[in-house]
């Protein structure tokens, strides 16, 4: 495969060589400027002390500890001075339990720990704590511990519930794309996507450590970005609370001096510091509202408009995205109008009338929109009905465990797919008619004028057909959920079928190849058959 690859590189830079050498596949985007884009389809998450619900076992590191919380009379009291809601029953209830608690525990608790006691003596009361109210008591009960110590926080990743091969690609990736640009590069690791970016910052300096690269946390959270565009770096504390997170000073006092003078430097400074980085990393997770508005209010100011840094990050030379800060790429104009960003609903939720796409992203790719926990979130038909609804012509799904590598080039137009699953390419044709292209791990994707085709060096090292029986005709159901189209479009590929009907209640899904339709067996994985140009048309039953 890499003697084959060599060709094809033979024709490109010398940096896209190197990319190819460590990733085993070639991969160049291009466009008026460089840029390596790094687009991984789902949240980094491996076994950890601080993540150790991605482990197989209970306490896989034993020897370590991730945060804790102390229940002492202080804190308790602190906790009562500024209850987040107007439910003051619940404050009075938190407070009696946490005080019968107190007689129970005189050394710190983990996590696990503090709920399972809290559980034990007031389930139904704990479980009635809004979110807001939740955070901020576990907020209010953390002690300093972890702040600057991510050296000592193991990972595990034969303990891992996921597989990390994905993974271990993804970082060789960066590293070879980073160390192109100089030989002793620095990654800026942005969590403003958490809730808690201060301890998100630790766990991901840990994972990103697997780079051997050097990693600088940007403490570029919802906080320092108000603060910045009031200029009321006095009042970082309050925006910080309004943010959501609490009580950050005692438990990280590092990181938040870190952000104190990032705000006092200033934006000039801030904007100076992404453009002299080899590369950012701009960090995220699967969709909800919460995690959305954090990375807006970051990027973009009440009315939409960009602030200064954002397009500083947009056109880094080297960009990483993980999970739905991936969606956020897109953005900018085409001929056909404003670029849109995907809204994650599933395809059944589109399809009803639910609202598929939101404002734009940073703009960083124009080409398509972009959405993340493709297939398993069963969301193609929904990025079909964002198509329809903001009158773009392309869009790109990236499944879990998966990355897209796009390089842009005033050479070459290329991408790669990266991991252990696919992409997912949907070119709108008519209103609820679209080609379906599926583009497996280590799939390299020309981008013409025309559109996204195969590249040559990938059919020809594709793999030999195997014999399968012909699909059953009938019409399968329930397609649109447990990735049952992706499964469908795999065996159709498999065994060269020429069409296939799905149904997920009033809604019929039809597949049918053309004399275009091209299927192609790139890997011997469950999700390895390459697939062009196959019509997927979308109809109501009356």
């Amino acid at each position: 495969m890499l003697i084959q690859s060599l060709g094809f590189i033979s024709r490109v830079k010398r940096r896209v060589f190197l990319f190819c050498l460590l990733a085993g596949s070639s991969s160049v985007f291009a466009d008026n400027k460089e840029q390596t884009l790094i687009i991984m389809g789902s949240e980094i998450e491996t076994c950890t002390t601080l993540s150790p619900q991605f482990c197989n076992i209970d306490t896989p590191l034993r020897n370590e500890k991730g945060a804790l919380y102390s229940l002492t009379p202080k804190a308790i009291k602190r906790l009562e001075i500024n209850w987040p809601t107007d439910d003051k029953s619940q404050l009075v209830a938190t407070v009696s339990h946490l005080n019968t608690l107190l007689k129970q525990h005189s050394l710190p608790l983990s996590k696990q720990e503090l709920l399972w006691a809290w559980r034990d003596i007031a389930s139904k009361q704990l479980s009635e704590l809004s979110q807001i109210e939740f955070d901020y008591v576990i907020d209010m009960l953390e002690i300093s511990h972890l702040d600057g110590q991510r050296n000592v926080f193991n990972i595990d990743a034969k303990n891992s519930k996921k597989s990390q091969d994905w993974l271990t690609q993804t970082y060789k990736f960066i590293t070879a794309s980073l160390k192109v640009k100089t030989e002793k590069p620095t990654l800026l690791v942005i969590t403003t996507a958490a809730r808690d970016p201060y301890a998100s910052a630790n766990y991901y300096e840990t994972l990103l450590s697997q780079t051997g690269v050097a990693l600088e946390w940007l403490p570029l959270t919802p906080g320092l970005a108000k603060a910045l565009h009031e200029k009321k770096c006095e009042q970082l504390d309050t925006f910080r609370v309004q943010a959501g997170v609490h009580n950050r000073a005692n438990v990280y006092p590092k990181r938040v001096a870190i952000e104190q003078a990032a705000c006092l430097q200033g934006t000039d400074k801030l904007i100076k510091r992404i453009k002299n980085s080899t590369g950012v990393i701009l960090i995220g997770a699967e969709f909800d509202t919460a995690t959305d508005q954090r990375l807006r209010t970051t990027l973009f100011d009440s009315q939409g408009n960009a602030y200064p840094w954002t397009s500083a990050i947009a056109d880094s030379s080297v960009l990483v995205t993980s999970g739905y800060s991936g969606n956020l790429l897109s953005g900018g104009r085409t001929q056909f109008g404003p670029v849109a960003t995907v809204k994650p609903i599933s395809s059944l939720a589109a399809l009803r009338g639910e609202r598929s796409v939101s404002a734009g992203g940073v703009g960083s790719i124009t080409f398509a929109l972009l959405d993340t926990y493709f297939s398993e979130q069963n969301r193609t038909i929904g990025l079909a009905k964002s198509l329809d609804a903001n009158m773009q012509p392309n869009g790109i799904g990236i499944d879990e465990n998966t990355s897209l590598v796009v390089i842009k080039s005033p050479h070459e137009n290329v991408l790669t797919v990266l991991g252990e699953r696919g992409v997912v390419h949907l070119k709108s044709l008519a209103k609820q008619q679209f080609q379906f292209n599926y583009w497996p791990a280590g799939a390299v994707v020309e981008m013409k004028k025309y559109g996204f085709i195969l590249s040559k060096p990938s059919i020809d090292k594709a793999l030999p057909t195997v014999k399968i029986p012909p699909l059953p005709m009938l019409r399968f159901d329930k397609i649109l959920t447990d990735a049952k189209l992706r499964s469908l479009t795999q065996a159709m590929c498999l065994s060269n079928e020429q069409s296939a009907v799905g149904q997920q209640d009033e809604f019929i899904v039809s597949l049918d190849a053309a004399k275009n339709t091209q299927y192609h067996r790139i890997n011997s994985s469950s999700y390895g058959c390459a697939i062009e140009q196959l019509k997927l048309t979308i109809t109501t039953i009356q």
